[in-house]
C-alpha cells in the first residue's frame, strides 16, 4: 500500500487522501467492502445482543462509536464491557 510511508500524498480527509493510500482501484473496493462489511456485520451483532438482553441505547452508544471509527476496538471494547453491562442490566431488572 503506497501512502502509508513519513511523506506520501495519501490522507483520511477526503476521498482523493484515501484513494491515494491504495496502489488501485480494486484494492481501494476491497478495503472499503472489508470497512462496511465489518463495521455493520459487528455494529449488529452487538445491537442484537443489547437487544436480547434490554440494554440501554445509551450504554451502547459509545461502543457503536469506537465499532464504526475503530473497528476491531469497538468490538474488543464489546467484548470487555459485555460481561458487565448484562451483570448491571440483570441486577436492575431484578
Amino acid at each position: 500500500m503506497a501512502g502509508i510511508l513519513p511523506g506520501s500524498e495519501g490522507s483520511f480527509s477526503s476521498i482523493v487522501g484515501v484513494r491515494s493510500l491504495f496502489e488501485s482501484d480494486y484494492a481501494l473496493l476491497a478495503g472499503w467492502v472489508h470497512y462496511l462489511a465489518f463495521d455493520l456485520f459487528v455494529g449488529t451483532q452487538i445491537m442484537k445482543a443489547a437487544r436480547a438482553h434490554g440494554v440501554s441505547v445509551l450504554i451502547l452508544l459509545p461502543i457503536w462509536f469506537f465499532t464504526f471509527m475503530f473497528g476491531p476496538v469497538g468490538y474488543l471494547l464489546w467484548r470487555i464491557l459485555r460481561p458487565l453491562v448484562l451483570k448491571a442490566d440483570n441486577e436492575v431488572a431484578a
